[in-house]
């Protein structure tokens, strides 16, 4: 049987034995004074035969073949931009600014929480590009290794960064202890100290001492072979023939040094020393020519004898 529509305030009822609602939405047109009704739909997709409702959890597929411009505004939470099943990566062209955003940095993740590297070939130029680096927690600094061409890391136990420095002037408290470390083939550093210097070395500390120790050693042997200083001296002359001994000093003089036995230059043969009164010249006594003069190590200068070879000969004496 025909159905017979029936109006309300904003959808059709058709009557055909039962009630069947079908949402709709007045529209007036003023001018004409008709009033007309929008239907409401609901979407549903599917192949031929079966309707998938569209809700948040089954949303409408759609597909863009060529491109599309599209303004995303009022969103909170976070946008997905998924590619092809097969993981194609979805190209971004273009200028794009991440406004709103009240603290910094903003970082680009994967899925899996990887940073996302940024490659490619594009230069940068100085005059219309700037590129902006933070470190951990949003730091203005990063953390960088600086290493060598053979890939040695610069660090502060392991290979000292090299650095050659010219023209400079450097102003530094130097502690009172300071340790000076070589470097192989390296120039040597001179350096000039003044004031008092500490050396804090038990290996030098105990050589020096040694050291020392051995010249107090050799200075009282040296002392004790020299002997004592003496306070005094005397002096003496004495004619010597050929005829008989003569003892130089008679009197004696106890020596601490030497007695010393000059012949006058003025002489014209030998003068025979010996230590005995018995002396026989020359085949036991010790020959002084003229002029010639000798260093006795004996304790009394009376025991000094002495005997010419031809004539009188004279001989001076100094006893210390």
């Amino acid at each position: 049987m025909p159905i017979s529509p029936y109006f309300g305030s904003n959808y059709i009822g058709l009557n055909s034995g039962a009630t069947v609602f079908i949402g709709a939405d007045s529209i007036r047109d003023v001018a004409g004074g008709y009033t007309y009704y929008t239907q409401y739909f609901k979407l549903t997709y599917g192949v031929t035969g079966a309707a998938t409702p569209v809700s948040s959890s089954n949303p409408l597929p759609v597909t863009v073949a060529a491109g599309m411009t599209a303004t995303i505004a009022g969103f909170t939470g976070t946008i997905t931009i998924q590619g092809t099943p097969s993981g194609t990566a979805v190209p971004v062209s273009g200028s794009l600014v991440v406004s709103g955003i009240t603290g910094a940095p903003v970082y680009v993740r994967t899925a899996t929480g990887a940073q996302v590297e940024v490659t490619g070939g594009r230069y940068i130029n100085k005059t219309n590009d700037a590129i902006s680096v933070y470190g951990p927690a949003g730091s203005t600094y990063v953390y960088v290794n600086i290493a060598s061409t053979g890939g040695n890391f610069a660090t502060v136990t392991n290979g000292a960064l090299n650095v050659n420095v010219t023209g400079a002037t450097i102003s530094a408290t130097i502690p009172s202890t300071v340790t000076v470390v070589g470097l192989s083939g390296a120039t040597a550093v001179n350096v000039t100290v003044g004031n008092t210097v500490g050396i804090n070395d038990n290996a030098i500390l105990a050589s020096m001492a040694g050291i020392s120790n051995s010249l107090g050693t050799l200075n009282s042997q040296i002392l004790s072979i020299a002997g004592a200083v003496p306070s005094a001296f005397k002096t003496g002359r004495i004619s010597v023939s050929s005829a008989s001994v003569s003892q130089i000093d008679s009197g004696g003089y106890t020596a601490t040094s030497a007695v010393t036995i000059k012949a006058l230059s003025t002489n014209t043969d030998f003068v025979y020393l010996g230590n005995t009164s018995g002396l026989i010249g020359s085949s036991y006594g010790f020959a002084l020519d003229p002029g010639e003069s000798f260093n006795l190590k004996v304790n009394n200068s009376n025991k000094v004898f002495a005997v010419s070879n031809t004539g009188t000969q004279v001989i001076t004496y100094l006893v210390s």
